[in-house]
C-alpha cells in the first residue's frame, strides 16, 4: 500500500488538543517561518495595524508576534474551543490587544465580527486541515474580501512537493496550485517566499511546508 502523508486530528477533544500543543512547541526550523512572517508584517503593515490569524491553535505564533510588535491588535480565529482556551491562557499578558472568534472558516463569515480594517491575515499549519483544495480556495476568497487595500495574506502551510514519491492528503498540494488559488481569489500579487524542512524520500507529516504571500 502506498503511504499517504497526512495526519488525523481531533481538535474538539481537550486531551488530544493538550497533547498536540505540547508536541508542536516551535522548533528552530518552525521559528524560521515565524520570523519570516514577522519580517513581512513589520515591512508591510502599519505599526498599529490589525492582524487576523486563521487557526490560532495554542497561540505560539501569536505570542511571537505580539511580543515583537507591541502596537498591533490581534484576532485569533479557531473552530476548536479547547485550542482557544489554551491560547487564551498563553496570551494573557496581551489580553488588551487580543480578541478571539470561534468559527468554521469554510462555512461561516468569520470576518464580519471584526470591526477594524484588517491589515493582514496570517495562518500556519492550519488550512491543509480543511481537507481539500476547494475549501482552501473558499478561505482564500474570503481573505481577499476581508482585507483592506494593500492588505497582506501570509499562509505557512504543508505542501505536496513537486518531486513527491508518495501520496499526500488532499489539503496538501503543490506550490503552483497554491499560487493559482491566490490569483483566482483576487490577489494582485502572489508568491512562494520559502520552502522549509523539505524531505522527499522519508517525509513525516510535520515536514514539507512553504510560506505563501498574497497582496490585495
Amino acid at each position: 500500500m502506498t503511504p499517504v502523508i497526512g495526519a488525523h486530528h481531533e481538535f474538539h477533544d481537550e486531551e488530544f488538543v493538550a497533547g498536540w500543543a505540547d508536541r508542536f512547541v516551535p522548533t528552530p526550523e518552525r521559528l524560521k517561518l515565524f520570523n519570516l512572517i514577522l519580517s513581512e508584517l513589520r515591512s508591510g503593515i502599519p505599526k498599529d495595524g490589525s492582524v487576523v490569524e486563521l487557526g490560532i491553535g495554542p497561540g505560539y505564533l501569536a505570542e511571537h508576534l505580539l511580543n515583537a510588535m507591541p502596537g498591533i491588535h490581534y484576532y485569533g480565529i479557531d473552530f476548536s474551543s479547547p485550542m482557544i482556551e489554551i491560547a487564551r491562557q498563553r496570551l494573557k499578558p496581551h489580553s488588551t490587544r487580543l480578541n478571539f472568534v470561534q468559527a468554521d472558516l469554510v462555512k461561516e463569515a468569520w470576518w464580519t465580527g471584526i470591526s477594524a480594517p484588517i491589515s493582514a491575515i496570517i495562518s500556519t499549519w492550519a488550512l491543509h486541515d480543511l481537507g481539500s483544495q476547494e475549501n482552501v480556495e473558499i478561505v482564500c476568497k474570503s481573505c481577499a474580501q476581508a482585507l483592506k487595500d494593500d492588505g497582506l495574506f501570509l499562509n505557512g502551510d504543508f505542501i505536496k512537493p513537486d518531486q513527491a514519491i508518495y501520496e499526500y492528503e488532499p489539503g496538501r498540494f503543490e506550490i503552483a496550485k497554491h499560487l493559482e488559488l491566490l490569483n483566482r481569489a483576487g490577489f494582485k500579487h502572489a508568491e512562494c517566499l520559502v520552502v522549509l524542512e523539505e524531505e522527499i524520500e522519508a517525509p513525516t507529516s510535520a515536514q514539507n511546508y512553504a510560506c505563501f504571500k498574497g497582496v490585495i
